[in-house]
């Protein structure tokens, strides 16, 4: 029993060292590159689409890129990591490259038009139904976060606008989504010890 104990205390002195070996690489590799003591390292993916969702891709890629940038955030190199992935992997990932947070938007978006009667001078009708998953990890929280946007309208075609569409359902997104160009989850001072305020969400 004894025995038992003494190896359980050695097991996790070790892995608290090792943990506080990482973050000190990590502290150390910020001050390198002008960043902050607690600048947090972000894996950002490039968003995963299913459908004729090219625009809202691109869209909802450059608003996350907006939020994770110096100095709060350091975003490190995707390569290697534009394969088919799951929100299950992110904790994997995280792992792996050594990332605070990880972050997969995923996007399903499907837009099909109708065209109106023969003798109809009308515009032809577009229907959009598109939901925008935020999927992401913090390594200090353990589980995996999804934040939602959803749409679903039938318009005329004239009138659609997928920009202001993509508006919406970021909004929606945004009402729990915890990350901001100024951190709110966390002590917005960038030398002193983080507090986290994260709202709670789960995985769907």
């Amino acid at each position: 029993m004894k025995k038992l104990i003494a190896f359980l205390l050695s097991f996790f002195l070790a892995l608290s060292l090792g943990l506080l070996a990482e973050a000190s690489d990590t502290l150390e590799m910020n001050r390198k590159m002008g960043y902050f003591d607690n600048t947090r390292t972000v894996l950002l993916l490039s968003p995963r689409v299913s459908g004729n969702g090219g625009e809202a891709a691109s869209y909802v890629n450059r608003e996350m890129k907006q939020i994770f940038r110096y100095p709060y955030y350091r975003t490190l190199d995707t390569t290697g990591y534009e394969g088919a992935l799951s929100p299950a992997d992110l904790p994997r990932l995280a792992d792996e490259s050594g990332a605070d947070i990880v972050v997969m938007p995923v996007i399903q978006w499907h837009q099909w038009i109708f065209h109106r009667f023969l003798f109809d001078d009308g515009d032809d009708i577009i229907q959009t139904r598109a939901i925008v998953d935020i999927y992401s990890y913090k390594k200090t929280e353990g589980t995996v976060r999804d934040d939602r946007g959803t749409y679903f309208d039938t318009e005329d075609e004239s009138t659609a606008r997928n920009v202001y569409i993509l508006d919406d359902i970021m909004k929606e997104v945004y009402k729990t989504f915890p990350y901001r160009r100024v951190p709110t989850d966390v002590s917005k001072s960038l030398t002193g010890e983080t507090e986290d305020h994260t709202p709670k969400a789960v995985m769907r």
